[in-house]
């Protein structure tokens, strides 16, 4: 392979890779930053960790039944970093959640959290 073709070919790798990686973390892609929504339920599972911490949260449907929601917010070191009390939460307990919708059903970009009366955002202090 000549120097010119592979220089075009790490050129066009570099350019793909980048696409890829800046779609994934573009928040107006994946949530309608314009939109707002607030929901009740219990937390089901957390999880903290890069590059996008998440919980799954339970909350009560119209027939009554549990319906699965997705919380997204930050990396852990930025959520330690604002002073967000990462280890007050645990399964089970109940929240009131605002954020902004996701483009995809039953998720949420966290913005402010209820929690034993108290308004919690993953953007506390920076």
């Amino acid at each position: 392979m000549s120097r010119p073709s592979v220089v075009l070919l790490i050129g066009a790798f570099v350019i793909t890779a980048s696409a890829v990686l800046g779609a994934h973390h573009s928040t107006a892609v994946n949530f309608e930053m314009s939109k707002e929504v607030t929901i009740v339920g219990v937390i089901k599972e957390l999880k903290w960790m890069n590059p996008h911490s998440h919980w799954w949260v339970d909350v009560t449907g119209e027939d009554g039944k549990p319906v699965e929601w997705l919380i997204e917010f930050g990396a852990v070191n930025t959520m330690k970093r604002a002073g967000f009390p990462m280890d007050q939460f645990k399964a089970g307990d109940r929240v009131e959640i605002t954020g902004n919708p996701g483009r995809r059903d039953r998720a949420v970009l966290l913005r402010q959290v209820l929690y034993n009366g108290v308004r919690l955002n993953p953007e506390m202090r920076r």
